[in-house]
C-alpha cells in the first residue's frame, strides 16, 4: 500500500547523496562531490559544545533561537555590514537549507513563480516544488553571474521571489555592488521578495570582499538572508543555520517554525554563543578561508592543465566548475560517470544545478588537500588521455 503525496512524486532524490553513498567503502577514491569541509572544528569551539551538554543544556530553546545567539547574529550584520536586524529579525534554523524551505512555505502561493540562477544550488528548485510554486531559471552570463538583462524578460505577473546565493554554489562566482543593485532595482520595480543565500560570504579571495545585499540601497525591506555556521566554523553536522531580515518578514516564519522543528539544538546554539565573539573565532575563520585560497589556485590550475577542460577561476566559495565538452567525455553526466569508473574520483554533473549545464561538472574542494588534488588531476589526466 502506498501513500506518498502528490507532490513527492516529482522530487528525484539528490543526485549528490546518490553519488556520496555510492563511493562509500570503496577503497582509494577521492570524493570532490560532498559540500563540506574537511577542517577539523575548533578546539574551542568543541569544548564550549561539551561544557553546554554537561552542563545540561539539553532542553527546549525559544523556537526562534537561543536568545543570546539571536542578539549576537543581529549584532554580527550590524558590526560587519552596518545594517540593523532586530534579535526578533533573526530566526535559528536546522541549517541554511531549512531556512529557505520555511520561508518558501511561508510565503509562495500555489502557482507564483520563484526566479532562479541557472545553475544554483540543487535544493532550490525542489523546494519551491514543494511549496506548490514553479521555478523560472535565469540565464547566466559567461563568468556565471545573473544575465540581468534577460532576467528582466522573466518577470511577469506571477513573479513572487527570487533566490540569489552569492559567493555561488556550484560555479564560485561572485557579484559586485553595482550588479546586484541592478538585480534590486528590479525586485523594486515590480514589489518582489528576495531570499539571499550568504553561507559563503567569508569565503572570497583575492582580496575581493562579500557584499551583503540587505545593505543596498532599496533591499532591506524585502530580503531575507539565509546563513549557516556550517561553513563558517566547520560543523555541516551540527546542523545550526539562520535568517536575518526585518522583523515582518520573520515573525510569521517564526510561526511556521514553531510547528516544524520547534528550536535548533540547544546545546550547539549555547556553544555558537559563547564562541562566535571571540578573538579565536576570527582567526579559524582567517585561516580556513587562507587554507581553501590555495587549494582553488591548486585545482584550478590543474584543471586547466589537462587537454579539453575550461576552468574559470573561482571567486568565492569551495567549489569550481570547468566545462568539459572538449574532451573526449562531453557531458558532465558522462564524464562524471568515467571519473568514477575508472579514475575513482567522485565530481558532479552539473545537471544537477540547472537544466542547461550539461557540458560543466563541479569539484568541491572544501574537503580535499592540495596533495589530494595534485592525486585528482594526475587521475584525471590519464583519464582524458587515454
Amino acid at each position: 500500500m502506498i501513500f506518498q503525496s502528490d507532490k513527492m512524486a516529482k522530487i528525484k532524490p539528490s543526485g549528490i547523496r546518490e553519488l556520496f553513498a555510492r563511493a562509500q567503502g570503496i577503497p582509494d577514491t577521492i570524493s570532490l562531490g560532498i559540500g563540506a569541509p574537511d577542517i577539523t572544528t575548533p578546539e574551542i569551539l568543541k569544548r564550549e559544545m561539551r561544557y553546554a551538554v554537561d552542563f545540561d543544556y539539553n532542553n527546549y530553546d525559544q523556537s526562534p533561537g537561543n536568545p543570546k545567539l539571536r542578539a549576537m547574529i543581529a549584532r554580527k550584520y550590524k558590526d560587519e555590514y552596518g545594517v540593523d536586524y532586530s534579535s526578533d529579525g533573526v530566526l535559528v534554523t536546522c541549517g541554511g537549507v531549512q531556512l529557505v524551505y520555511v520561508a518558501l512555505q511561508t510565503y509562495l502561493k500555489k502557482g507564483e513563480e520563484v526566479l532562479i540562477q541557472d545553475p544554483s544550488f540543487l535544493t532550490y528548485p525542489h523546494q519551491v516544488q514543494l511549496a506548490g510554486g514553479k521555478t523560472v531559471w535565469m540565464p547566466s552570463t559567461n563568468d556565471f553571474k545573473i544575465d540581468v538583462e534577460k532576467m528582466k524578460e522573466l518577470v511577469n505577473e506571477k513573479t513572487k521571489m527570487m533566490i540569489l546565493n552569492f559567493p555561488s554554489n556550484p560555479t564560485g562566482s561572485i557579484m559586485e555592488k553595482h550588479e546586484l543593485k541592478a538585480i534590486v532595482d528590479i525586485a523594486v520595480d515590480h514589489n518582489l521578495m528576495i531570499i539571499s543565500d550568504e553561507v559563503y560570504e567569508y569565503y572570497t579571495f583575492d582580496e575581493k570582499e562579500h557584499v551583503h545585499i540587505g545593505a543596498i540601497d532599496g533591499a532591506y525591506e524585502r530580503t531575507l538572508t539565509a546563513n549557516s555556521f556550517s561553513k563558517t566554523y566547520a560543523i555541516p553536522g551540527w546542523r545550526i543555520g539562520f535568517g536575518v531580515a526585518p522583523t515582518e518578514i520573520m515573525k510569521p516564519m517564526i510561526g511556521y517554525h514553531t510547528y516544524v522543528i520547534a528550536n535548533a539544538m540547544t546545546p550547539a546554539q549555547v556553544a555558537i554563543a559563547n564562541y562566535m565573539d571571540t578573538d579565536a573565532a576570527k582567526e579559524f575563520q582567517k585561516f580556513i578561508k587562507n587554507e581553501f585560497q590555495q587549494r582553488r589556485d591548486a585545482i584550478v590550475e590543474g584543471l586547466n592543465s589537462i587537454e579539453g577542460i575550461k576552468c574559470h577561476k573561482s571567486s568565492g566559495s569551495f567549489y569550481c566548475y570547468p566545462d568539459i565538452s572538449e574532451t573526449q567525455y562531453p557531458t558532465g553526466k558522462e564524464f562524471s560517470e568515467k571519473a568514477f569508473e575508472e579514475a575513482r574520483v567522485v565530481i558532479v554533473p552539473g545537471t544537477e544545478f540547472g537544466p542547461s549545464q550539461t557540458t560543466n561538472i563541479r569539484a568541491s574542494f572544501g574537503s580535499v588537500s592540495i596533495a589530494k588534488i595534485e592525486d585528482v588531476i594526475h587521475r584525471l589526466t590519464k583519464l582524458v588521455e587515454n
